[in-house]
């Protein structure tokens, strides 16, 4: 059986194709911080997410305000919403859900009508603890906005 801790670190280092530094000076912060593998994830995944609501816009003839004047009258709209809900409701809990609903009619992503519906979908959910939602969480419901209004 193969234990890390009977070789040496620069052996190790050499197996994976991961050279030590050769000087004192040369990268010391890359072997003793780890790289921020997290924050370089997050900013892939809000690029994609920014691209796919501009391509989604795109596919629905443009944006104008509110984005989605009505619900999609279909399966596959039904099932968006509830994916919608059950993610806020999941990360700020469904009375913070509730508010942010209403701050998505405030700056006309959707109408009154189609927070009124959305209200009513959320009385299906269970009432848990969540966390205040914050600018990602929001960015994540413009997509789903500009999805549900592609498929009107």
């Amino acid at each position: 059986m193969l234990r890390p801790s009977d070789y040496d670190p620069k052996e190790l280092r050499a197996l994976t194709g991961a050279a030590a530094p050769t000087h004192a000076d040369e990268e010391p912060a890359r072997w003793t911080e780890p790289d921020d593998f997290l924050g370089r994830a997050d900013a892939r995944v809000r690029a994609a997410q920014v691209e796919d609501a501009f391509l989604l816009q795109a596919a629905s003839g443009g944006a104008s305000r509110p984005y989605l004047p009505s619900l999609p009258d279909s399966v596959v709209g039904t099932q968006l919403v509830l994916d919608w809900l059950r993610y806020l409701v999941g990360v700020g809990g469904r009375e913070r859900a509730r508010e942010a609903l209403a701050l998505y009619r405030d700056v006309e992503w959707l109408t009154e009508s189609v927070e009124d519906d959305l209200e009513r979908y959320l009385e299906a959910f269970d009432e848990t603890e969540g966390m205040r939602l914050e600018f990602g969480h929001h960015r994540t419901s413009l997509l789903f906005v500009a999805r549900l209004a592609a498929l009107r």
